[in-house]
C-alpha cells in the first residue's frame, strides 16, 4: 500500500493526502481508510473508466474540492519558476493547489509535480518510484544536434530537431 502504513499512522492527524489519479488508479491508496482530499479533477478523470464504477459508491464519504483561485495562481507562478508549467497537466495543477490550500501531502510518482511541490514548501511523496530529493533545475537539449539550452523552446534553431528537457547535474550548475 503506498503511503505505507507506518506513514499513514505518523501522518494521520495532520495533513490529508491529495492523490494524483495514478496513485489512485495503482491500488496502491485506501481512499476509505486514509484521510484524503480529491480534487474534482481527479474524480473526473477517475469516473471515466471502471474505477468510476466503484468510486460512485464511496463518493459521499470522500472530501472532493475545487481549488481557489489564489491558489492555483500560486502554483502557475511557482510551476513557471521551476520550468515545469508546460509539463503539468489542469489537474496536475488542481492537485498541487489543493494540496497547497488544504496544508496536504500530495501522492505522485510524477517528477514534476513533486518538484513543484519541493520550491513551493508543499510536502509530498512517491507512490511506486523513488521521489526527488532535491530540487531539479531543468536543461534542454536537442534531440538532434546535441545543442544544449537554457530555456524551453518546439525545436532547435540550429537544426530543426524536437528539444527535450533534462536534469542538470549539480556539476552542470
Amino acid at each position: 500500500m503506498c503511503p505505507s502504513m507506518r506513514d499513514k499512522q505518523e501522518h494521520e492527524g495532520h495533513f490529508p493526502y491529495v492523490p494524483d489519479t495514478s496513485a489512485i488508479l495503482s491500488g496502491k491508496i485506501d481512499l476509505l481508510s486514509m484521510d484524503c482530499v480529491l480534487p474534482s479533477g481527479v474524480v473526473g478523470e477517475i469516473r471515466k473508466g471502471r474505477m468510476g464504477r466503484i468510486m460512485e459508491n464511496t463518493l459521499m464519504s470522500l472530501t472532493v474540492m475545487s481549488p481557489k483561485k489564489i491558489f492555483m495562481d500560486k502554483i502557475t507562478t511557482a510551476a513557471k519558476h521551476t520550468g515545469d508549467l508546460p509539463y503539468l497537466s489542469q489537474v496536475d495543477m488542481e492537485i498541487l493547489a489543493v494540496a497547497m490550500e488544504v496544508h496536504g501531502t500530495v501522492v505522485s510518482d510524477d517528477y514534476s509535480m513533486q518538484n513543484v511541490c519541493s520550491s513551493s514548501g508543499i510536502n509530498f511523496m512517491g507512490c511506486g518510484i523513488e521521489s526527488i530529493t532535491r530540487n531539479i533545475k531543468w536543461g534542454y537539449v536537442c534531440k538532434g544536434c546535441g545543442t544544449k539550452f537554457d530555456k524551453v523552446d518546439t525545436s532547435c534553431r540550429i537544426c530543426g530537431h524536437k528539444i527535450t528537457r533534462y536534469p542538470i547535474d549539480q556539476g552542470e550548475l
